[in-house]
């Protein structure tokens, strides 16, 4: 992870604590995919991925978030709720660092996306 990254990290989970979340892992992986924050939040078990970008040119950060990562991080999510918080519920939220200035502004996007099902017949 390059220390932009961490940097946003650490911020994130810095507000999601002022927040009253409860942070459970940073960086938790399975297989080769990983999520950036696990945490909990009024009895819900929050899966946070964290994007920044330090000019806003191209891209909001959370529109990195492609549908391909979001089925990455619904994996590692299901692992994760199966061994640590079986029949707990779960949300999928994004935490957007935009470093334009020293302290970054935070934008928290609660309940991003919804993990798709897949059905085949």
């Amino acid at each position: 992870m390059n220390l932009v990254g961490k940097q946003a990290e650490d911020q994130a989970a810095e507000y999601l604590q002022r927040k009253g979340y409860k942070i459970n892992f940073r960086n938790y992986r399975f297989g080769r995919f990983e999520v950036d924050i696990v945490c909990e939040y009024k009895d819900q078990i929050i899966v946070v991925e964290v994007k920044a970008l330090s000019s806003l040119g191209v891209k909001k950060p959370y529109e990195s978030v492609s549908k391909i990562k979001q089925r990455r991080i619904v994996r590692v999510a299901d692992h994760l709720l199966c061994k640590y918080f079986p029949g707990r519920k779960c949300r999928f939220d994004i935490v957007s660092i935009f470093l334009d200035n020293k302290e970054g502004k935070v934008v928290h996007i609660t309940d991003a996306f919804l993990p798709e099902i897949n059905i085949s017949y």
